[in-house]
C-alpha cells in the first residue's frame, strides 16, 4: 500500500467490514473522506438493487474513534485501519 493510502472500514451492524482506500493527499478533512465514503456504499447499494440497505445508509451518521482528528489519519504510522462507526 502506498504511503499516501488509508484503509477505511465501516464498523456498522448493517455494513460492517465495507472497506475502502483512500489516497490522503486528495482530502483535507476526515469529513470529505466520510461523505466520499458513505457516498461509494450507496452507490454500491444502488447498483446492486438494494433499495432498503440504501435508505439506512443514509441515515447513517458515521464517524471515527480509531483516530482523533485527520491529523492522526495524516501521520497514521503504525498503518493503523482506520474503523469508521455509526452505532453510537
Amino acid at each position: 500500500m502506498s504511503i499516501y493510502k488509508r484503509k477505511f472500514i465501516a464498523s456498522s451492524k448493517l455494513f460492517w467490514g465495507f472497506t475502502k482506500e483512500y489516497d490522503i493527499r486528495l482530502y483535507d478533512n476526515l469529513e470529505q473522506i466520510i461523505k466520499d465514503f458513505q457516498g461509494s456504499l450507496i452507490n454500491l447499494l444502488r447498483n446492486n438493487n438494494l433499495q432498503v440497505l440504501k435508505e439506512e445508509c443514509k441515515k447513517c451518521n458515521f464517524h471515527c474513534h480509531t483516530h482523533l482528528n485527520f491529523e492522526e489519519i495524516l501521520i497514521n504510522q503504525d498503518n493503523r485501519d482506520i474503523y469508521l462507526c455509526d452505532g453510537c
